[in-house]
């Protein structure tokens, strides 16, 4: 046996550089157990996993499980690369981690990408009945200390309570088999309640292992209700369950560039949705053509759900809207922004553009997404370059190198850029000619920013050029 187990150790070592095609075979022959990585630093990148120089797991985000992964017992060099522009790091590194025989533990990416330190957590001993689960319960949210959690029946007071239990960041509980019922989970610091889940139903993971833990909220609308959320993991994938009050946050942009004219005025936006009510809700009073509301850096705090919206001339009613829009679903604890594009009076015409707003704010790069909202533009190429390497009339000589965005069609909304942090000049050009120039714009580490480029007010008033409506996390 000690012979078998020596071997084990030595193909789990060569494994991964050997490339074998028949794994699965080798697992039914040598001892072997599973290794789970879980993300949960808050301002890290996502993360490539390395197993021995091998790259075993890729692209794992923010509260995100890879699930198990079968390994042979042995002795493993383990990595997390932080997934950055301009090059990958490795920002942990952990040699001569031991896979035992039906080992199952957990490694979690804890604390501030500054402070990134693995956290190995066990599965519960405890073994599940049918009606039960087996918890084991870990604190990886860096920004509470000591917290007191409660399991109560829903809608139960904790006043007066005895907690199930005490634990400090990075402690972790095997609080054992519990009944597989509806509970309700409530966190305090200092006293104060800083969570409550709302009814959460357990019976969906009756006779399972489950692992619950406390990480930090990673957007204004979630920290509005919570500082922190929990994340449900299952031996195949994660759940997050948000605070029971959390809601959901929009922003709505005019790029309209003729709707003014057309209505004479201002437009108004109304909001209808069950979430609601049965009427429809004003939501925009007064908007003119380059507005955000509430601002370029905010969202206004909504319930989730199904909405339409519609556009109507200033001081009307629903009853002379010109636009409707199709159903919004909007999820709580996302952030969303609209615009409004397009022309009222011909091609291409109004639309309203949605798109949902990542916003969480990693530390090693700047992201960036793009809209193309300027309809007098048409396709237009965008460069991005470092501050001063190229003027004006290089870029349209063609001089500085191929564009980020080729031919980039009206109504487009990109995916989330990585920027290194830095200074950079962003140029967009139409028909060969710069049309938007930005030079020396500053992004840090952390920004999370939308540039949307919008066209002049049509026929006339203002603004008269073309030019970029930023909007930030």
């Amino acid at each position: 046996m000690r012979k078998l187990a020596a071997l084990s150790a030595a193909l789990a070592g060569t494994l991964f550089l050997t490339g074998c095609d028949d794994e699965d075979k080798l697992y039914t022959i040598f001892p072997s157990g599973e290794l789970r990585v879980i993300h949960a630093s808050p301002d890290a990148p996502p993360v490539n996993i390395l197993l021995n120089g091998k790259s075993k797991i890729e692209g794992l985000d923010y509260a995100a499980s890879s699930g198990f992964t079968k390994l042979l017992a042995g002795s493993y060099r383990v990595q997390v690369e932080g997934i950055i522009p301009g090059g990958n790091a490795t920002v942990i590194d952990v040699d001569g981690f031991r896979i035992s025989k039906n080992d199952t533990p957990t490694l979690v990416a804890v604390n501030s990408v500054s402070s990134i330190e693995p956290l190995v957590v066990p599965q519960s001993t405890a073994t599940p009945g049918s009606d039960e689960v087996a918890l084991q319960v870990t604190h990886a949210a860096p920004v509470a200390g000591p917290v007191d959690v409660y399991l109560t029946a829903p809608g139960a007071s904790i006043q007066g309570a005895t907690p199930a239990f005490t634990f400090d960041f990075k402690d972790n509980i095997d609080v054992g088999a519990v009944a597989a019922g509806v509970v309700e989970i409530q966190v305090t610091l200092g006293g104060a309640l800083i969570y409550n889940s709302g009814p959460v139903d357990l019976t969906g993971f009756a006779g399972e292992k489950l692992m619950i833990l406390a990480i930090n909220s990673e957007n204004q609308t979630e920290n509005a209700a919570a500082p922190i959320k929990l994340l449900a993991v299952t031996d195949s994938d994660a759940v997050e369950l948000r605070d029971a009050d959390t809601l959901t946050g929009a922003k709505v942009v005019h790029a309209s560039p003729d709707a003014a004219s057309a209505a004479g005025g201002p437009v108004e936006v109304f909001a209808s949705s069950p979430a609601l009510g049965l009427s429809a809700v004003e939501l925009i009073d007064a908007f003119d053509y380059t507005s955000v509301v509430p601002a370029a850096d905010n969202y206004v705090s909504i319930p989730n759900g199904t909405y339409t919206l519609d556009v109507a001339p200033d001081t009307d009613t629903i009853g002379d809207s010109v636009f409707t829009s199709p159903p919004l679903n909007l999820n709580a604890g996302m952030e969303y922004t609209v615009i409004a594009a397009g022309r009222v009076t011909s091609v291409p015409a109004f639309n309203l553009l949605a798109s949902a707003d990542d916003n969480r704010a990693i530390a090693t790069q700047a992201s960036l997404k793009l809209t193309h909202a300027a309809p007098a533009a048409g396709a237009v190429d965008v460069f991005i370059t470092g501050a001063g390497i190229y003027s004006v009339a290089e870029v349209e000589a063609g001089m500085a190198g191929a564009p980020l965005l080729d031919d980039f069609a009206f109504g487009t909304i990109t995916d989330y850029v990585a920027v290194i942090p830095g200074n950079y000049d962003i140029r967009v050009v139409a028909a060969g000619t710069v049309a938007i120039n930005l030079e020396g714009v500053t992004v840090t580490g952390g920004d999370v920013l939308h540039a949307i480029a919008r066209g002049p007010s049509e026929p006339t008033g203002a603004p008269t050029d073309f030019g970029i409506i930023l909007l930030s996390n």
